[in-house]
């Protein structure tokens, strides 16, 4: 037999053995050489069909390609932000403390840390808890010496002896079961060992660790590999817990730690909740929150990372609603690049019609044809894959600096992640080819053979559903990428109502002789330098959260009225300096000696206290937690401002000097400036630092930028959703422009008709072009609901937002709208501009 076609519709090799295939019973009984020459007669088909339908083919090489390229990137992001804290054994068993305090059956506070005395209490008490561990976190930037050698460490934290026993944290150097036992030890990684020792062994060196309260000559007893970036925890180095002052080991009154249980199995944590308040009453000794439960909360290790922040916080969260917004988009941009492999295959099924009927008419099989456009599926997805490969290899170096996130986010070393690609691709292969291959292969041949196949009314309604679908989660990106933006814009551009820009900040120097007198000393040189209009001290700055709570109440007032409040120390320059606004009495006044124990109030502070208005507490005397033998009187009232970002409340905030909390440390020095020359003036900051402090690192950081670090994730939020929303329009607006020049192909003649009885140019043109605006704006009303529904759920986490108003909608809409008109002007206006005669010449 040899009928022979023109192009890729040569079947004489096919005609051979389809003829001796269906002489067999079984459709699909044929032998090896039959298959082979079988499926490269496929590819020679594919090859030749890539090669005739170059720009078909490109369209839906490329969304397939950016659609896994985007699945698995976004995948693989996700799979990182979830793989926190995974490395230690028994991690499912493990679960951090949280305290937690109740007034009247409502929740007054919330903390990420717990008193050093709860654990050692609660394993006593309660046999479900097979160990513990605690780790201190306060205080823990520090300025360590070797010798010459001097860097100021961010976290280096006492913990328990048992510590690297109770995590996997690997270990280098020492026995991870001793290191930590004796005081004045101290273990560190591997990092700061190459800092302070270069090649040298550490082990048995010692380093000198200072604070601003405290110094110690510690024995380096063992090196543990730098951590993972996905720990949350990150510390340099740990001191032995029986390093620190004895009277916190098992204190109640300071919630300053991280603690940990490993519960036994089968223990269920709510039941140790649920006992935990009839605990503490055996050790609630002292005045402050007497009267309020104290209970705790059990969280999860596997589940810190992504779980809201709380206060007292160390780690940078991350946000478990971000990761499931990117989890659903990772898929609807795949879906997307797969919904254009089956519109443009569908829409090609009359093209592809005759061939088919020729395939039939010499007796191939129904399950061979879909097999043969499996089989095509499996080819054009196998190279989609491959350019995804390289769109991913490119992305590697790109994104990380683009979206600011660690590189080892996307690790390639992982199993998972070749799994990923896997599942992908046969998922793809199945999804993308199995209803093509169905509606091409139910032709039917007497009707092909004759021209006369056409689509069905479903198939239509199909693939236009699917061109909304498209569209309608685009329209939902292109708004959350608008409305982020927008939020970001907001918090970045809001007054503060205190003073971040031109403002130099220093880290307090660590303790030495005659600490007091050098710290005064240093900031009237400091005030002196040209450029420098006011130096300040305070315990905190603007984007730090001020930590320090204490419990107090108006005089007159019994325990039970007692209330926590952040409670920043300052000096008499603090308010001058961030040109924080009074709204009722007065500042600290250097000529006015009471004014030590002064207290200055937040607007929010005033409020919590009871007083009716800001006039009312100016004069009012209040007793603090650690002098209830004397009264502090308030004396003046601020306006709120925003200690931290936006995502946040104003907190009730008293400002203080006290003598009496001396304790409370003084982190940081704020140096306001008028000038410019900004490097000349750091210069002449370090060399009067270094007259006083010469054995103190100088360590600085501009405010602005500071503060500005807290919308870190927002800013990544908004570029991954511009990112990934930017490439779903792309593969979205490709598919459009595929099936309207397709559509406008099957259209010619009817135009051309259309034209010889008198349509204008702009009749022809609004005719082709509102085929695709209706679904356009079908999408839009669909995607209206849904999107708000999604932001609403997004901006809930923001103290301070913006209002959504239908400017949110209409300018995402106007820009798709736009978009897609671009992408289909050259084939609708080309359609609207040619010549009839040349369209009908035939008829």
């Amino acid at each position: 037999m040899t009928l022979i076609l023109n192009g890729p519709e040569t079947f004489l090799i096919y005609a051979y053995f389809t003829e001796s295939i269906s002489q067999r019973s079984k459709p699909l009984g044929f032998h090896p050489p039959q298959l082979q020459v079988m499926l490269r007669h496929y590819c020679t088909v594919v090859f030749r069909n890539i090669l005739r339908h170059k720009i078909y083919t490109g369209i839906v090489l490329i969304g397939l390609a950016f659609g896994m390229a985007a699945f698995l990137l976004i995948s693989g992001y996700v799979r990182f932000e979830q793989s926190y804290d995974r490395i230690h054994p028994d991690g499912d068993r493990i679960y951090r403390v949280e305290s937690v305090f109740y007034k009247n059956n409502v929740q007054t506070d919330h903390w990420a840390t717990s008193s050093n005395g709860y654990v050692p209490a609660m394993k006593q008490a309660f046999p479900e808890i097979e160990a513990f561990t605690r780790i201190a976190w306060r205080g823990s930037t520090r300025v360590v010496r070797y010798q010459e050698t001097k860097f100021r460490e961010d976290h280096v934290c006492f913990a328990d002896s048992n510590f690297f026993t109770f995590f996997g944290y690997p270990v280098r150097k020492g026995d991870r079961r001793t290191f930590l036992t004796a005081p004045n030890t101290v273990v560190i990684s591997e990092s700061a060992a190459r800092r302070y020792f270069g090649t040298a062994n550490p082990v048995g060196k010692y380093l000198d660790i200072s604070t601003i309260a405290s110094s110690y000559h510690c024995e380096v007893t063992g090196v543990f590999a730098d951590l993972p970036v996905n720990s949350t925890m990150q510390f340099s180095m740990l001191m032995s817990f029986a390093t620190s002052n004895r009277r916190n080991w098992d204190f109640w009154y300071q919630h300053e730690s991280y603690s940990f249980v490993r519960l036994r199995p089968q223990t269920d944590p709510a039941k140790l909740i649920a006992k935990f308040p009839a605990l503490s009453e055996k050790y609630k000794t002292a005045e402050a929150l007497r009267d309020h439960v104290w209970s705790i909360d059990l969280v999860p290790l596997h589940d810190i990372h992504l779980n809201p922040a709380t206060q007292n916080e160390i780690e940078i969260k991350g946000n478990r609603r971000a990761v499931q917004f990117l989890s659903v988009i990772a898929f609807v941009i795949l879906i997307i690049g797969w919904v254009n492999y089956i519109n443009l295959s569908t829409a090609r099924a009359m093209d592809r019609a005759k061939e088919i009927g020729i395939r039939k008419a010499v007796g191939s099989h129904k399950s061979l044809l879909v097999f043969q456009f499996l089989f095509e599926s499996l080819l054009l997805n196998g190279m989609a894959l491959v350019l995804a490969a390289v769109l991913i290899l490119v992305a590697h170096f790109i994104l990380p600096d683009f979206l600011d996130i660690p590189t080892s986010s996307f690790d390639w070393q992982e199993t998972a992640q070749y799994a990923s690609f896997a599942a992908i691709f046969l998922t793809g292969i199945v999804v993308s080819g199995i209803y093509p291959a169905l509606v091409l292969s139910r032709v039917k041949p007497a009707l092909a053979l004759k021209g006369q196949y056409r689509f069905t009314g479903s198939g239509a309604v199909l693939r236009k559903g699917l061109v909304v679908f498209q569209f309608t989660a685009s329209m939902i990106l292109i708004v959350a990428t608008f409305v982020a933006g927008r939020q970001l814009a907001f918090m970045l551009d809001q007054n503060l109502g205190i003073r971040v820009d031109q403002v130099l900040v220093l880290k307090a120097p660590v303790k030495t002789d005659q600490y007091q007198q050098k710290t005064r000393t240093l900031k009237n040189e400091l005030r002196s330098i040209p450029g420098v209009t006011e130096v300040t001290g305070s315990g905190a700055v603007p984007g730090k959260e001020v930590g320090q709570m204490l419990a107090n109440r108006r005089l007159h007032e019994g325990p039970e009225s007692d209330r926590l409040y952040e409670s920043l120390m300052i000096d008499f320059d603090f308010l001058k300096t961030y040109d924080l606004k009074l709204v009722a009495g007065r500042a600290f006044d250097r000529s006015r000696p009471a004014d030590s124990t002064g207290l200055i109030l937040n607007e929010s502070a005033v409020k919590q206290f009871g007083f009716k208005s800001n006039e009312e507490a100016i004069g009012e005397k209040i007793l603090l937690e650690v002098t209830h033998d004397r009264t502090n009187e308030i004396i003046g009232v601020v306006k709120d401002y925003h200690q931290q970002g936006l995502q946040k409340q104003f907190t009730p905030l008293i400002l203080f000097m006290d003598p009496e909390y001396s304790w409370l440390p003084t982190d940081f020095y704020s140096l306001k400036l008028n000038t410019n020359q900004v490097d000349g003036l750091v210069k002449k900051v370090e060399t009067v630092w270094g007259r006083f402090f010469p054995e103190s690192s100088m360590d600085y950081f501009f405010l602005d930028d500071f503060f500005n670090r807290q919308y870190r994730q927002d800013r990544q939020f908004g570029r991954t959703f511009m990112l990934f929303s930017s490439l779903a329009i792309l593969i979205a607006c490709m598919g459009l422009f595929g099936m309207t020049s397709y559509s406008t192909a099957r259209r010619t003649k009817e135009i051309g008709v259309r034209k010889v009885l008198g349509a204008s140019v702009t009749s022809v043109l609004g005719l082709l072009a509102w085929d695709s605006m209706r679904l356009l704006l079908v999408a839009g009303l669909l995607a209206i609901p849904v999107s708000w529904y999604l932001i609403n759920q997004w901006l809930s986490v923001y103290a301070f937002r913006i209002e959504l108003n239908p400017i949110h909608w209409l300018v995402p809409m106007l820009i798709l709208v736009l978009i897609s008109l671009a992408t289909i002007s050259y084939q609708t206006i080309k359609a609207a501009l040619s010549n009839p005669t040349q369209s009908l010449q035939s008829e």
